[in-house]
C-alpha cells in the first residue's frame, strides 16, 4: 500500500498560510513563485491585470517549515515549488535557500506546467533547475516522480473569505 501525500494547493491565499494545511493534515505544501525584486515571491499569475504577491517564499514556508520539521522529525513532509515566471535569477536564490533549509524529514519538488505557449519559457527555466540540481537536493520533477510510492491526493484551502487580503 502506498503512502498517502496530501497536496496542499494554493493555501497562501488562507489566513495562515502553511499552518491550516498542516493542521488539515497535509503533508505536501505548495507554493507558486515568481521573481520580484531579488526575492521569490508567492504569486499564483506572472500575467499582467492577475498578479498579486502573498508574501515570500522563504518567510511564508521555508523557515517555519524547517523549525516543524526540526520539531518534529517523525514528520516526513514535501515542499512543492511550481514555477510561475521564467526568470533564470529564480533558480540561484532558489539553489541558495534549498540548501539553507535541508533537513532529512523535508522533501522537495520542482514544477512548471508547459502545454500553453506562455508557458514554455518558466518550464525551460524549471527543468534547467532540476537537471542541474536534482542529484545534488535530491529533487523529485512534478509529482510524476513521486507517483510510484505514493498515492497524491490534492485539496484547496480556501480562506473564510477570499477578500481577506
Amino acid at each position: 500500500m502506498k503512502k498517502i501525500l496530501l497536496h496542499s494547493h494554493n493555501d497562501y491565499w488562507c489566513k495562515r498560510p502553511l499552518w491550516d494545511a498542516i493542521e488539515y493534515g497535509c503533508n505536501m505544501i505548495e507554493a507558486d513563485i515568481i521573481y520580484l525584486n531579488k526575492k521569490l515571491m508567492l504569486s499564483h499569475s506572472w500575467r499582467p491585470f492577475t498578479f498579486m504577491c502573498y508574501g515570500e517564499l522563504e518567510d511564508t514556508y521555508l523557515k517555519p517549515i524547517h523549525q516543524y520539521c526540526n520539531d518534529n522529525p517523525e514528520k516526513e513532509l514535501w515542499m512543492y515549488v511550481e514555477y510561475k515566471d521564467s526568470n533564470y535569477k529564480i533558480n540561484d536564490i532558489l539553489y541558495e535557500l534549498f540548501k539553507k533549509y535541508a533537513i532529512t524529514n523535508l522533501h522537495y519538488t520542482i514544477s512548471a506546467q508547459n502545454e500553453k505557449w506562455y508557458q514554455k519559457p518558466r518550464f525551460k527555466t524549471a527543468i534547467k533547475f532540476y537537471n542541474t540540481h536534482k542529484d545534488e537536493l535530491q529533487l523529485k520533477w512534478k509529482t510524476t516522480e513521486l507517483a510510484s510510492e505514493y498515492e497524491i491526493k490534492k485539496v484547496d484551502l480556501f480562506p473564510e473569505s477570499i477578500w481577506h487580503f
